[in-house]
């Protein structure tokens, strides 16, 4: 059949058009071939497993699972149907999919298509051969080729619809895009999806009047069966982007919708062919123009940032991609292998540089002191190319504060970066962990609410909350924070050993050894060999009370230390002070100055158990050579 008619709508298995009273609507190619599929055969079941080897064909190595459910998402709403009270799709939970309108045919058996390879812009999908013949099925050469063309006209019909409801449509301030759905067959292109999602975040962030979404939170509603109107509200925005992405040898395009979160209104539509190395100039194209759909107003900084032209190798561009994806898991040193590689293919790329500084930055972090300065290194190079790279300037704003003991500079770092990038989650979370580490505790709490509200579902921007209001000395709250984040994610490390501490300052310190047993087995370690050093930490607990502890955690850090190790001297003393031994918590405080101890800024100030030590002239020089910024 070449037309399906049902109640007001046409759906056309050549064009892959669906039109509501003659009037194009706005549904994309891939959702448009599975509504041909259902609506083929009415009252029919059609399992998910029919679904996958007709649409997206036998051997599918993308998330079919996220892949299917945007695709009905997309049927909905262009059918505005209710996944609860349908008229049109019914779903019958972990089975598949009905179509239950009624439905006339028009038209013939159409002629089999030409390939999809023989239109030069085409991007072929991934239809098996043995399915080309089937009457609801077409090829996605016949789509593309009528792509740019229904772009415009859905684009225009969006607009005028906005245009007759815009006295109904509050402001929009505040935006999360989600997942852009991979619809290749390719699983390396995953990376390249999570990218492209991560980069038009990135550029829609730079603008200063409108709230964004970080990645982290809005990764959390991939493949969800969640309303717009829900996820509006659990993201606290008022409008949500979703599209997809497919690349094709050099060829990529991109659809992207914008949607009014409360009414599920479109509010603005469009598809972008392009060639792989305009995948990030395209970005900054389709951030500019979410803007002018929805009136706000850029300042001419903004403007010309989302603008200019950032052509890119496309080898670069996936490693690019990749890299960050590593290092948004946590995996820096995989992370800065790929960064390093591309980089050697482009030396002049600010973003490699970018996401190199970070990597090298979170294994200084992580204990590898010698990556400090190397972080500072590949900052500044990315900030030659371009001085407004936001996570250059966050990486700096962290290594002038943990190596180089330079709170001013920090500061002006931070700040920066967050100009460049308004709506930068991890640089104001970081920002808040260091004016709480140097006693500033309500202008750290105002930046770590500025970070949750842009990362609201993140286990890292929650757990880096929990310092700001451990630092402030506002216990209850800084546990409840943690043990929410240890119940998101329970396998999030970082999470465990600040639970430790939040437990041991309550004086509970059978959780303590608890929440250490699980961080321990999250590190890695063997079951046997954590069961072991947690049934000790309880023996020496239940014969010497919390001496007992203390003593034994003493004994833990001090074992096997190698002269020249940097760190853990803060925590070295405060062992030493719950022992009562002041004098060698004051030692072990100027050895971890003379070594400089990264974290010795940031605890020195915050721990409770130094308050005995802060009138000794001793400590007083510890606490002012932190503060004075030389190296």
């Amino acid at each position: 059949m070449a037309v399906i008619r049902f109640q007001e709508f046409e759906l056309d298995t050549i064009s892959c058009e669906l039109r509501e009273r003659g009037v194009l609507a706005n549904l994309q190619p891939q959702p448009a071939r599975v509504l041909a599929l259902l609506a083929s055969h009415p009252g029919k079941l059609i399992v998910r497993e029919e679904i996958r080897k007709g649409i997206w064909g036998e051997d599918t190595f993308v998330d079919f699972d996220q892949g299917l459910n945007y695709c009905i998402r997309q049927i909905r709403t262009a059918l505005r149907d209710d996944s609860e009270r349908p008229i049109f799709v019914e779903t019958l939970p972990r089975r598949g999919y009905r179509f239950i309108a009624t439905v006339a045919t028009v038209g013939a058996e159409p002629a089999p298509a030409q390939e999809a390879s023989s239109h030069p812009s085409s991007i072929p999908g991934p239809v098996s051969e043995h399915h080309r013949n089937r009457s609801f099925y077409w090829v996605i050469g016949a789509c593309a080729s009528m792509a740019l063309l229904a772009s415009a006209l859905v684009a225009w019909h969006i607009r005028q619809s906005s245009l007759s409801h815009a006295t109904d449509t509050p402001p929009i301030e505040s935006i999360a895009v989600l997942p852009l759905v991979n619809l290749s067959n390719d699983p390396e292109q995953q990376f390249f999806a999570d990218g492209m999602t991560d980069e038009l975040i990135t550029n829609l962030a730079q603008i200063s009047s409108l709230r964004v979404i970080s990645h982290t939170s809005a990764a959390a509603y991939l493949g969800t069966h969640k309303t717009a109107a829900q996820i509006g509200r659990e993201l606290g925005v008022e409008a949500l982007v979703e599209g997809s992405v497919v690349r094709s040898g050099d060829k990529v395009r991109i659809t992207a919708q914008l949607i009014h979160a409360a009414s599920d209104r479109h509010l603005w539509a469009h598809t972008y062919d392009r060639e792989m190395r305009d995948v990030l100039t395209v970005q900054g194209e389709v951030a500019r123009e979410i803007a002018e759909s929805i009136s706000l107003r850029l300042t001419p900084q903004e403007q010309a940032q989302l603008s200019r032209s950032r052509p890119v190798n496309p080898e670069v561009a996936l490693l690019y991609f990749k890299g960050s994806y590593f290092l948004s898991r946590f995996d820096a040193a995989r992370a800065k292998k790929i960064f390093t590689e591309a980089i050697h293919l482009d030396p002049d790329s600010a973003e490699c540089w970018a996401g190199l500084a970070d990597a090298l930055h979170t294994m200084g972090v992580s204990g590898e002191y010698e990556a400090f300065p190397q972080a500072r290194d590949a900052a500044n190079k990315a900030l030659e190319i371009d001085g407004s790279q936001a996570q250059a300037l966050m990486v700096l704003g962290a290594v002038s504060f943990l190596y180089d003991w330079n709170t001013p500079a920090s500061e002006a770092f931070f700040r920066r970066s967050i100009a460049a990038r308004p709506s930068y989650a991890m640089a104001h979370a970081l920002f808040a962990d260091i004016l709480a580490h140097d006693g500033r505790s309500d202008e750290a709490i105002q930046q770590i609410k500025l970070a949750s509200a842009s990362d609201p579902v993140s286990v890292s921007t929650n757990s880096l909350a929990w310092h700001v209001y451990f630092c402030a000395r506002q216990y209850d709250v800084a546990l409840r924070i943690i043990l929410g984040t240890v119940e998101v994610d329970p396998t999030f490390g970082p999470a465990h050993g600040r639970l430790v501490i939040s437990w041991e300052q309550k004086g509970d310190y059978q959780k303590a050894i608890a929440a250490s047993l699980r961080g321990h087995l999250i590190a890695g370690e063997t079951p046997e060999k954590a069961d072991r050093e947690a049934a000790m930490f309880r023996t020496a607990l239940d014969s010497s009370g919390p001496r007992g502890y203390w003593q034994h955690k003493l004994e833990i850090m001090l074992r096997g230390r190698a002269p020249d190790e940097r760190y853990g001297f803060s925590q070295i003393a405060r062992c030493y002070m719950h022992l009562g031994k002041r004098e060698e918590a004051l030692k072990a405080l100027e050895k971890g100055y003379q070594v400089r101890d990264p974290y010795l800024i940031f605890w020195l100030p915050v721990f409770e158990e130094f308050d005995p030590l802060r009138s000794d002239p001793r400590f007083q020089g510890v606490l002012q050579g932190l503060h004075s910024g030389s190296r």
